[in-house]
């Protein structure tokens, strides 16, 4: 039963991002992808099979490992102003995975682990290269959706497969691989350029405020309210964050186009 929930659930959300993101432009699409479309789910699993500890657990590595997001995405930001999709790629994923085991190795409080990411969140959208170009948004192939599914899918059911062999930690910290971003930024890149890149990275990079607070709910409610109490609470603490970044985010924005 639960492998056909994973089965629904993570290419439900995939798909729903995906969709708005072709419908609505970079800034509605980095802004969705910001979501825990992958992580959440992965972290849902954990608790179910392996109990609301472990998930408590797995949540706080899970927030560590944001840091690494926002370094995969500085990095892909600048390699991809002079290199086609593939080493960018490979960039951001490499400064990903060399940095995450690092993080680990130190022992983080939630409450340091979440100052900790908002920071790096915080300072990567100073450091993104600015946008070199207005964002121009072509169509999408037909298999690019099928392939993001199939990314989202792997983690989730790597992650909770081998659960109990990799412990909290690790599961924890491969469930915001980036995976989901990393496939709408290289179809971004390959389809319409750089200056994409730059504009849904700027969205996105926002939105992943809200991820660290939906993680660090997670990580201090699930052993005190249980998995059900803690879920609720933390998508309804990510909805509210999620909503005032775009406001934000929007409010911004305005100044700046009519300056233009």
């Amino acid at each position: 039963m639960l492998l056909v929930l994973k089965l629904v659930l993570v290419p439900a959300l995939v798909v729903a991002v995906t969709l708005a993101t072709r419908w609505w432009g970079p800034r509605v699409g980095g802004w969705l992808t910001g979501m825990p479309i992958v992580a959440g789910p992965a972290l849902f699993f954990l608790a179910l099979e392996q109990g609301d500890a472990f998930a408590s657990e797995a949540a706080r590595a899970t927030l560590v490992a944001l840091i690494g997001v926002a370094a995969f995405g500085v990095v892909y930001a600048w390699v991809a102003l002079g290199s086609a999709w593939p080493v960018s790629l490979l960039a951001g994923w490499a400064v990903f995975g060399a940095l995450t085991p690092l993080l680990h190795a130190v022992a983080w409080p939630p409450a340091v682990a979440l100052g900790g990411a908002l920071g790096s969140f915080a300072v990567a959208r100073r450091w993104l290269p600015p946008p070199r170009g207005p964002a121009i948004q072509s169509a999408s192939p037909t298999w690019d959706l099928p392939l993001r599914v199939t990314g989202a899918l792997a983690i989730v059911l790597t992650v909770t497969h081998l659960a109990e062999r990799l412990g909290p930690g690790l599961s924890g910290a491969l469930t915001p691989f980036p995976v989901a971003v990393a496939v709408v930024l290289a179809f971004a890149h390959a389809r319409d350029g750089t200056p994409m890149v730059s504009h849904l990275l700027r969205a996105f990079i926002p939105a992943m405020w809200a991820f660290a607070l939906f993680c660090y709910v997670l990580a201090v409610t699930m052993v005190p309210l249980g998995h059900t109490g803690a879920f609720a609470v933390a998508v309804v603490v990510q909805l509210v964050a999620q909503g005032a970044v775009f406001w934000i985010d929007g409010r911004a924005s305005v100044p700046a186009a009519t300056a233009r």
